[in-house]
């Protein structure tokens, strides 16, 4: 099993190459999931900001979406 905090690591890093190659719909969408990943790390201690993991998931959905919709 892959840890969660090697995955928040790894959709950084990727979202950072992707905007130095110019691809913003994908770097924002890898960025979005990273920041989804890290929102439910925390919520256990504060579950208001638990929706806001599920805004960022759908932005990555959208952008996901988008570039399927484009290639």
């Amino acid at each position: 099993m892959i840890s969660r905090v090697l995955v928040i690591a790894l959709a950084l890093g990727a979202s950072v190459y992707r905007y130095w190659q110019g691809a913003w719909i994908e770097g924002t969408g890898l960025a979005c999931l990273a920041i989804g990943l890290v929102i439910l790390r925390i919520a256990p201690s504060r579950p208001e900001i638990r929706p806001l993991a599920y805004v960022a998931f759908l932005v990555t959905a959208l952008a996901i979406g988008v570039v399927l919709f484009r290639r």
